[in-house]
């Protein structure tokens, strides 16, 4: 009893922060995140899901507008059952890029924001459990990864917020030939130098 009432006091007193401007110019934040991400294969390739994590270093040009820096890595495992022998797929991808967002409402404790990312993405294919496939794709792809996003903030106190966001990925270049697009639904803490 005394354990669930300490928690609620807790968890009361991280989300009882004082409420002032959530977002402004000039501020800079550094993201951390992690999410679930669903990939559809290209032609003939083979769908996965997985868990993901990304982190940015974030300005704000206007009270409206930030620019960030980021990185993003994945790290997957699929199985084919074949007839005879299964065949596993093992994708590490890592990416290098940038996003831009536009908040809405920036005053207000939860901020809804959209915006585009693009990234340089890299991929480290291994496959087991059939010499031809793993002769067609094992190896090391490059290429793109870009498309919308869109988010929710919440300040929990005057250097910290909560925010859940949505990416809609679309993959070009080498590693396009392994996906075709995807889905990320990623929950992270953000942290405000003022």
């Amino acid at each position: 009893m005394w354990r669930c009432l300490m928690w609620v006091a807790v968890v009361s007193l991280v989300f009882a922060g004082a409420a002032s401007a959530s977002v402004k110019q000039g501020d800079t934040e550094l993201d951390l995140l992690g999410g679930f991400t669903t990939q559809n294969a290209a032609s003939g390739g083979v769908d996965f899901e997985s868990w993901s994590v990304s982190a940015a270093l974030g300005y704000f040009l206007t009270d409206n507008i930030q620019v960030q820096g980021a990185v993003t890595g994945a790290l997957t495992s699929t199985t084919v059952p074949q007839p005879g022998t299964d065949i596993d797929v093992d994708v590490d991808v890592w990416g290098l890029g940038g996003r831009a967002k536009y908040h809405f409402m920036p005053t207000n404790q939860w901020v809804p924001y959209v915006g585009i990312q693009l990234m340089w993405v890299s991929a480290d294919v291994d496959v087991s459990g059939s010499a031809f496939i793993s002769d067609l794709v094992d190896g090391t792809m490059d290429g793109t990864l870009w498309g919308p996003l869109v988010g929710l903030r919440y300040e929990l106190n005057g250097n910290n917020d909560f925010y859940a966001e949505y990416q809609y990925q679309i993959w070009d270049g080498d590693i396009g030939d392994i996906f075709d697009d995807g889905h990320t639904i990623l929950l992270g803490i953000i942290h405000q130098f003022k």
